[in-house]
């Protein structure tokens, strides 16, 4: 997107990513001093912006521990909106009352796809192709690898058999999909189409450049142009979205991303204001794919698999982790309750922020209270979080990413190609809309808050990432280095 930090969705005057970040995190410490109060914030947002990794990781796991986990959830994404502005050259108005103005819907561009409707499962991986039964076997292999948690083998598993009941494969006919991002390298939308969803584009992608020469495709896709910026045009989206439900709720999906200026932040933003500005019962579910780089609990099969990795970890990280090189433990925390170490700097403060903010935080709160943020009541909404793998796509294009992805097999890390990817995240999210008894599905009762947002990040696609006994940026630094030696060429690139 070419857009600037001052203008469209922007964040409040006189802060930047990671001050606005530093702010909200301490407000929400000053508003929960029992649960929050121990984290012990950097006091000024240049020391925070220097030590934000070890900050939120506190921040985070105090939060985990607290039965307040989601009414703080819910503090930080209504302060974090009540900052939010848009910006044009007529100035400068608070986002909240300015998505309430209603613009006029658009007129949709309509692409009909001719293929038959239904999709064969299937994941692309390691050179082969596992569809139908032999997904569950992939799911299996994946665990024994230490690569996802038990969460997606039962996922995975329970959507084999449910493609069974109509010949072997998944039937979206009819089914409403509004996609902000839709043209994102991850975005699962293809995959929707193959199924024969009605999927809505929005993206400042034409979808004619990426799918309209594709044989594959069923269902039909609607877009329209002049209604698909979301940093610059959000009431413009809003519209879209509401004339595309039509009195029938939709699934939405949230897979945008643009980094620089702060976008990260301000795109999630945008399209959490966006959906919180929808009628109620125009939103039948949301989506998110969840950086595997985040403070993100690691459930205990993981905890159990990176202490033996420690146990049996070979001689040269030994000698590493004597010279201080690696870092260690891998986790912040005690017993079953552990957070990742797992936040990499030179992704910076503002994609951080998205990350927790715009996806973590967001879920939990749409997962008990729905669209609104006021509500007094719970009133849940199916929601979609789970974890992908780090993924060789365009924006981890850094030198230092590509020499570390070489030398990841040494820790036990798997990179994954973006096909790999988009099918099983993008089966994961299905699994999710159609299980009644999905993590996160609207129907499915928790004794607590804190047990129905707790169980929302279950399903995770870590690569080997939270199985790992060291601090992923320790661990990226070594991997780099063991990358640069066995391929000098991407020092070249």
């Amino acid at each position: 997107m070419n857009d600037t930090r001052s203008h469209g969705v922007v964040l409040p005057e006189g802060h930047t990513g990671s001050s606005y970040f530093h702010k909200v995190l301490s407000e929400a410490a000053a508003k929960f001093p029992e649960a929050l109060a121990a984290v012990e914030l950097p006091p000024t947002a240049s020391r925070f912006k220097a030590t934000y990794g070890e900050a939120l990781l506190r921040f985070e796991l105090a939060r985990l521990q607290s039965e307040e986990r989601v009414e703080i959830a819910r503090f930080i994404a209504q302060t974090t909106q009540a900052g939010l502005s848009f910006q044009n050259g007529e100035g400068r108005v608070p986002l909240g009352p300015y998505l309430s103005e209603r613009v006029r819907a658009p007129e949709f561009r309509e692409l009909r796809f001719d293929a038959e409707p239904g999709l064969v499962p299937e994941v692309p991986f390691a050179g082969k192709t596992y569809r139908g039964e032999d997904l569950i076997e992939l799911a299996q292999l994946l665990r024994t690898r230490h690569y996802v948690t038990e969460g997606v083998v039962a996922a995975l598993t329970w959507l084999v058999g449910h493609s069974k009941q109509t010949g072997g494969k998944l039937q979206l006919n009819g089914r409403k999909f509004a996609l902000m991002g839709a043209g994102a390298e991850l975005a699962p939308t293809a995959l929707l189409q193959r199924a024969g969803a009605t999927v809505l584009w929005i993206d400042i992608l034409d979808p004619r450049d990426k799918l309209s020469q594709r044989q594959d495709l069923a269902g039909c896709l609607l877009y329209a142009p002049d209604h698909s910026n979301l940093l610059a045009q959000p009431r413009e989206v809003a519209a879209a979205i509401a004339r595309f439900a039509e009195g029938d709720p939709v699934d939405i999906g949230m897979f945008a991303y643009a980094a620089g200026a702060s976008q990260e932040w301000r795109l999630g933003a945008s399209m959490n204001a966006i959906v919180r500005s929808l009628e109620p019962s125009d939103v039948k579910s949301v989506a998110m794919f969840v950086s595997p780089t985040t403070v993100a609990r690691v459930y205990p099969a993981d905890i159990r698999d990176a202490r033996q990795r420690m146990a049996s970890r070979p001689t040269w990280q030994k000698i590493m982790q004597g010279m201080q090189g690696l870092h260690t433990p891998g986790q912040l925390g005690e017993g079953d309750l552990q957070v990742a170490k797992a936040v990499v700097g030179v992704q910076g403060v503002s994609y951080q922020a998205a990350q927790y903010i715009s996806k973590l935080i967001a879920a939990e709160t749409y997962a008990v209270y729905g669209t609104d943020l006021a509500a007094e009541t719970p009133r849940p909404i199916t929601v979609s979080a789970n974890i992908a793998g780090i993924t060789r796509t365009r924006s981890l294009s850094h030198p230092v990413f590509q020499a570390a992805f070489v030398g990841a097999p040494s820790f036990g890390v798997q990179i994954f190609d973006p096909e790999t990817t988009r099918a099983l995240n993008g089966l994961l999210v299905l699994h999710d809309v159609l299980n009644p008894e999905a993590p996160g599905a609207a129907g499915r009762t928790y004794a607590t808050h804190r047990g129905h947002a707790d169980a929302l990040l279950s399903q995770q696609v870590h690569g080997g990432i939270y199985s790992m006994p060291f601090a992923l940026d320790s661990a990226i630094r070594i991997a780099a280095l063991l990358g640069m030696a066995r391929k000098p060429t991407v020092l070249i690139k």
